[in-house]
């Protein structure tokens, strides 16, 4: 009988560590100089605090994690900066800073390195990229970060009014708010929105802007995706919805494209 209770003590452990080992429940842990660090963003003028947190995981419930969210006007992102890398809070923070820039755009910069401690390190210019930005569109909502393959990454959050068309100046422009980030001129630039996916490799923006606007304005191309990204049947591929009239035409654009997606299958999705 003892026998019988013992294994089925530790059968109930192993199954609580199992359990343990798969659940992703935030323990919060508090830490006085974490909470120091976000009553002195709160109070930096410009600086919306959206949330913070700081916790453990199970099954070690070590290491504690740290996040910080904050809304931040462009003109207050150098006194966050400041205010997180004099901060006496030792560990590292994951942040979402929300940018809102002099031009009328929101720019999301997801951050959070190993080792960085509670500095946001963002890994570009940020201001001149902001300025360029501005130069090139408005009223976007967008994510900028530097992808672990190093490429420069645009994503717009929702599609503007007038859909894929008012994305392209993101795509005639990409090398110019590369450089304007401070990256090196061989880099790539993702673009990406609900309608639009591609990455512009250096060199190529002309001939792909041109390409694209053609299909939008002549040929009525709504989506448009070829950004290299993983294909469930494991193909590269080009996709794309257009009016079906028009099909043997954007194939022929692609194909005369001179891109490197010109060699690639074209695949037409349906219309919403």
């Amino acid at each position: 009988m003892a026998g019988g209770v013992a294994a089925a003590g530790l059968a109930l452990g192993a199954t609580i560590l199992l359990w343990w080992a798969i659940d992703e429940t935030h323990f919060p842990r508090t830490d006085a100089a974490f909470d120091q660090l976000t009553d002195t963003l709160s109070a930096i003028p410009g600086v919306t605090l959206d949330g913070s947190e700081r916790w453990v995981e199970s099954p070690t419930f070590s290491d504690a994690r740290a996040w910080i969210g904050a809304t931040v006007d462009e003109s207050a992102l150098d006194a966050v900066r400041e205010a997180a890398c004099l901060s006496p809070y030792p560990d590292d923070v994951d942040w979402a800073l929300r940018v809102s820039t002099d031009g009328g755009n929101a720019v999301t910069l997801s951050i959070g390195e190993e080792g960085t401690g509670p500095c946001p390190l963002v890994g570009l210019d940020a201001a001149p990229l902001f300025d360029r930005l501005d130069d090139v569109v408005t009223g976007l909502a967008l994510y900028a970060n530097v992808q672990a393959d190093g490429r420069l990454s645009l994503l717009a959050e929702e599609d503007p009014a007038d859909g894929v068309g008012g994305l392209l100046p993101l795509v005639a422009h990409a090398e110019d708010l590369r450089d304007a980030a401070g990256m090196d001129s061989t880099t790539a630039v993702e673009v990406g929105a609900p309608s639009l996916g591609v990455v512009v490799a250096a060199g190529e923006q002309e001939r792909l802007s041109a390409m694209l606007s053609a299909l939008v304005d002549e040929h009525g191309v709504t989506r448009y995706f070829a950004d290299g990204g993983p294909q469930i049947d494991g193909v590269d591929k080009v996709q794309v919805v257009a009016p079906a009239e028009e099909h043997r035409a954007v194939e022929a654009r692609v194909r005369d494209s001179g891109l490197p997606v010109a060699d690639l299958p074209v695949r037409f999705l349906p219309s919403d």
